[in-house]
């Protein structure tokens, strides 16, 4: 037998190690279809000739189902939204405040972020007095950033 590095193990040779779910299953199912005969008739699927007409017939066959792994987990189970943690307009301001203080040349004052809309949201950015700001397209691409990030967590608890 082939392990799964790949190699053939002597200890392995020994007996027989099913390593895969949908095989035991499919042999499980099969064993059951096969009834009580635990003997299996190796010429089974070979045309039987009637000796009377000279003409040959193949035995019955039983249909065989499919793995239980055909079937996907998809038709049992509905799937499910990941459910967002409910902020405050208040809350994510304070976050996004946070992280954009984070960026060098951010001005320590006349910043202004307003957190509006319902979900979803959207964020406003101003900077009231806070004078010339050498950085400002930076800043508005890092405000962009965080928002994205904070809407796939967050919705706005009205």
């Amino acid at each position: 037998m082939i392990t799964g590095s790949g190699r053939n193990d002597g200890a392995e040779r020994k007996g027989l190690v099913v390593r895969n779910k949908d095989i035991l299953d499919l042999a499980t199912e099969l064993a059951q279809q096969t009834g009580d005969d635990p003997t299996v008739d190796l010429d089974a699927t070979s045309p039987k000739t009637d000796e009377a007409s000279g003409k040959s017939e193949l035995p019955p066959q039983r249909p065989i189902s499919p793995p239980r792994s055909a079937v996907s987990d998809s038709s049992f189970f509905q799937p499910v939204a990941p459910t967002k943690e409910r902020k405050t307009a208040d809350e994510l301001t304070a976050m996004i405040i946070a992280d954009l203080s984070q960026v060098k040349g951010c001005p320590t004052r006349g910043l202004k972020i307003a957190v509006y809309g319902s979900n979803p949201w959207n964020v406003w950015l101003s900077f009231a007095e806070a004078g010339p700001i050498p950085n400002k397209t930076e800043l508005q691409d890092f405000l962009e950033i965080i928002t994205e990030r904070l809407k796939r967590l967050y919705d706005v608890m009205l």
